[in-house]
């Protein structure tokens, strides 16, 4: 079976929620702990890309951005820069009921292309996704120039997106960026 590497990205602002979003509590529990808890069944590789030293709590590697204050770019530049592993899952810290079967039907078909995300009622979710190592110098130069759209530096890659709507549930996709977000997902199961 082919090593896969699991990073969650921890490390944004959270201007909407107004303190750091993975740690609040969801359903009792951090936020994140429910997306580790799903990571764990595909590997024993974690890491958290932060720069809050609280979320070395869980027990996983925290690293911090190598280049600040550049969003998911630059925490999907610091975990392809960090990893040993060819095959990255990336996963956002607020999207907490991402599924095991998501995560398994991205690795599955992620072996012939640089970049595999999901695509749900025609939107797409960077931020669930399987990223090669390989890829790391695209978003290295991308930060140099200053793009920081995630869409804009998979189009520079050989990228699948994978069109999910009729075996995954809403629920899986829904990203928790304010406090009302947060209320209507407590007790919310996937």
């Amino acid at each position: 079976m082919e090593q896969i590497a699991v990073y969650i990205l921890a490390g944004g602002k959270s201007s909407r929620m107004g303190t750091d979003k993975g740690l609040l509590l969801l359903n009792n529990k951090p936020m994140i702990q429910g997306i580790i808890d799903t990571a764990v069944t595909v590997t024993d590789s974690i890491t958290i890309i932060s720069n809050n030293e609280a979320y070395k709590s869980f027990g996983y590697p925290v690293v911090p951005d190598f280049i600040k204050d550049k969003g998911p770019v630059g925490g999907i530049y610091t975990a392809l820069s960090h990893t040993k592993i060819q095959t990255n899952l990336i996963l956002s810290c607020d999207t907490p009921f991402v599924s095991l079967k998501l995560m398994q039907r991205l690795i599955d078909r992620s072996s012939s292309v640089d970049v595999c995300i999901p695509s749900f009622k025609g939107r797409l979710h960077p931020l669930i996704g399987v990223y090669k190592k390989e890829v790391a110098s695209v978003f290295k130069n991308c930060l140099d120039n200053d793009i920081l759209k995630l869409m804009v530096v998979n189009q520079k890659l050989n990228s699948l997106i994978i069109e999910v709507e009729k075996l995954h549930s809403k629920i899986e996709f829904s990203n928790l960026n304010t406090k009302t977000d947060l209320e209507n997902s407590q007790h919310k199961k996937r």
